[in-house]
């Protein structure tokens, strides 16, 4: 553990690539950020790569940029009261097993 505290603010996360090169570097102190690429890098260490630790917490990762994704946030479906039920009923059914 780093001997350092930083401020919710300052644990930032940094994508960086650009047009030319087909890699991103991902610097990044969102410990479950952290947690999601420490095991990618053990899953597929040939397509993951961590980097460096710059020793107050925040770690960089390179990974191919195609793998970064920003996506269109998903509609809210409007449910009937019958569908809840049935989807509560499923549920209840799934957790029971």
């Amino acid at each position: 553990m780093s001997k350092y505290k930083l401020s919710l603010l300052e644990q930032e996360t940094i994508i960086l690539f650009n047009r030319q090169e087909t890699v991103a570097d991902v610097f990044t102190h969102e410990p479950s950020l952290k947690k999601k690429l420490d095991n990618l890098c053990k899953i597929s260490p040939d397509v993951f790569v961590k980097r460096e630790d710059n020793g107050v917490g925040g770690i960089t990762y390179t990974l191919p940029k195609k793998l970064i994704s920003i996506r269109a946030p998903r509609e809210k479906k409007a449910l009937s009261e019958e569908q809840k039920k049935a989807l509560r009923k499923q549920l209840t059914k799934n957790i029971s097993k």
